[in-house]
């Protein structure tokens, strides 16, 4: 089953988007929690952080096939930025798509520039964001 960490300092964008990953088959999984727990579909193990620090130790000890990480996470110690140059240092061939907001294209371009996969950008709707993890994890 492909894992998938899901990094971001807000809770409600975590669990919009493992809605959206399990749709109505979510079962839960080990630890619910939003800072580093897990949970399970049909399809992915899902994988969350809420901080630089969190992303980085769930990356090492669970080596998911795909990361969504926020560009922008004001209540982390690190931006998204930092925490894909660790991804990479650490996995040059990670699949790590961004999410970021409107407006933020020079910083997109920098991710894409320092390795990031692709990016999704908010508010994003559900077809999106499934056709775009399908399209890293279905190869």
């Amino acid at each position: 089953m492909k894992k998938i960490l899901i990094a971001d300092d807000s809770l409600f964008m975590r669990m919009v988007l493992k809605n959206i990953l399990s749709k109505e088959t979510f079962t839960s999984g080990k630890g619910g929690s939003a800072s580093g727990g897990k949970a399970s579909t049909d399809k992915y193990v899902i994988v969350e952080a809420d901080s630089g620090s969190k992303t980085m130790e769930q990356f090492k000890k669970e080596k998911p096939d795909l990361v969504l990480l926020d560009i922008i996470m004001p209540e982390s110690e690190e931006e998204g930025v930092d925490i894909l140059k660790k991804i990479m240092k650490i996995d040059s061939k990670a699949k790590v798509v961004m999410i970021s907001a409107v407006g933020q294209d020079a910083i997109i371009e920098e991710c894409k520039k320092r390795g990031a996969k692709d990016y999704i950008v908010k508010p994003f709707s559900e077809k999106l964001v499934a056709e775009t993890v399908e399209k890293y994890l279905s190869g």
